[in-house]
Parts: C-alpha cells; structure tokens; sequence
C-alpha cells in the first residue's frame, strides 16, 4: 500500500508539472540549502520556493520546529548540485530573495513535490496566481488524508490544541489568545474547529503567533 501511494504521487508531480511548462524563465544550478524552502543558487542569489511554507529551523533566538530538518535534507536530495528552472513571482521579498516557483530539469515543480510528499504546506500569497494555489491546495488535502509526511503526527497534534481563527483576507490563521487575531476585521473573521480545518481549507498558520510545535513538543 505504501508504494502505491508513493508512486500515485509521483503521477501527480509530473502530470501538474505539464501544466506549468510555460512558466520558466531561467535556469540556474543549485549550490546550497537553507532550509526547507530556501535555495541558494551559483550566483549567490537566495531563492524562496513560492506559495509553500516549511518549518522553520532552529537558531539562537528559536527552538527548531518539528519536520524542519526533515524537508531541509528533503529538498537537498532532488536539487543540491543540479540544475532548475525559475519563473519569478516576486524579484525580491522583504528578506531580498527572489521568490520563484521552481522546477527540476525533469520538469517536476518543486513546490508541488513539497507539498505531495508533506514536507510543506501551502502559503497563499497574492491571487494573480490563484489557479496555481488551487492545485496546490489540492495536493495538500490529498497529503493530509493520506498522513504523508509531517502530517502524520501534525494532525493528531492540531486535533487537541483548540479551535483557530482565519482571516478570510489573507488566508492565515491565528490562535484564538494572539493578540493579533483580534485584530481582525469581523467581515473577515473565519472560524476553525481546529487548525487542521484551517489546513484542509487553504488557510496557513501566520508566523507572529505560535502554532506550530517545536521538535520537542512533539516527541513528548
């Protein structure tokens, strides 16, 4: 059963990649990884993997969160050291990356394997690419019903941290005790069960409040 479910994505990876043939623009060999969503190409410059999110790692000033490590060596096997194809969606983001949506020289798109394969779940950002996202969301609730990836003990993990708020504008959701979800305009207001509801419906956790459990949250 495990194969098959693997291969079935794989499937996925490739007939979405046809879709996206008329994206790339440029071409550039991978040199290193910053984390699970970040690349940094022979130029120098950092590349952030567009509408998809990966636990971030940890640093001095935060804990590593659960999986992180896990799509950072993820990403390094399918492109450290070879060659992809970018389509820029944004030349350069508050952190000046290059924000890109990116594909292997087999013409699988990357992001689209994160989130097939659970490593990362998907970032809205702007709607000028909203069939884009649609698939990706896509992708994901297949991921999640399928527990591939961090979803398998992220799911059971959301299931008993309470009910979450989204904000229908920007497609994130916050704990219900952040202060910044008050902040949210009423008209904008959607309410989850839980954040797992927020998940399956193409919301994304916002990065001001924590959600997302750390490795050690998890393991105990």
């Amino acid at each position: 059963m495990v194969k098959k479910r693997i291969f079935f994505l794989g499937i996925l990876c490739f007939l979405y990649a046809t879709a996206l043939s008329a994206f790339a623009d440029t071409t550039h060999v991978v040199t290193a990884i910053v984390d699970g969503d970040t690349l940094i190409l022979e130029n120098g410059k950092k590349v952030r993997i567009a509408f998809v999110d990966t636990p971030e790692l940890g640093d001095k000033k935060r804990k590593q969160q659960y999986f992180s490590s896990i799509a950072k060596k993820f990403i390094g096997s399918k492109v450290l050291g070879r060659e992809v194809s970018l389509q820029k969606i944004v030349a350069n983001d508050r952190y000046k990356r290059l924000v890109a949506i990116v594909r292997l020289r087999n013409g699988c798109d990357l992001g689209a394997l994160l989130v097939q394969n659970g490593m990362a779940f998907v970032y809205p950002h702007g709607m000028k690419q909203s069939s884009y996202i649609t698939e990706l969301e896509k992708l994901q609730k297949k991921a999640m019903d399928a527990r591939v990836g961090m979803w398998d003990k992220i799911i059971p993990y959301f299931k008993n941290t309470g009910s979450v708020i989204g904000n229908r504008r920007s497609r994130r959701f916050f704990a219900l005790d952040c202060k910044f979800s008050k902040e949210i305009a009423n008209k904008n207001k959607v309410p989850f069960i839980s954040a797992v509801d927020a998940f399956y419906n193409g919301y994304a956790p916002a990065r001001i409040c924590k959600l997302w459990p750390n490795d050690t949250e998890i393991l105990e």
